[in-house]
């Protein structure tokens, strides 16, 4: 049985409840947000 998890920036108690797999999946969630921002940064920047 699987069930889906939506992970955000914030994270929650439920990943942490996953263990290694859901800080590992938060991680990658962060990174994500981070790259986002700076090239909406980069972006506004040329303008």
């Amino acid at each position: 049985m699987s069930k889906e998890y939506k992970i955000t920036p914030q994270g929650s108690l439920g990943l942490l409840a996953l263990g290694h797999v859901g800080i590992k999946k938060w991680r990658e969630v962060v990174e994500k947000e981070k790259l986002k921002k700076t090239n909406s940064n980069d972006d506004k920047k040329k303008k």
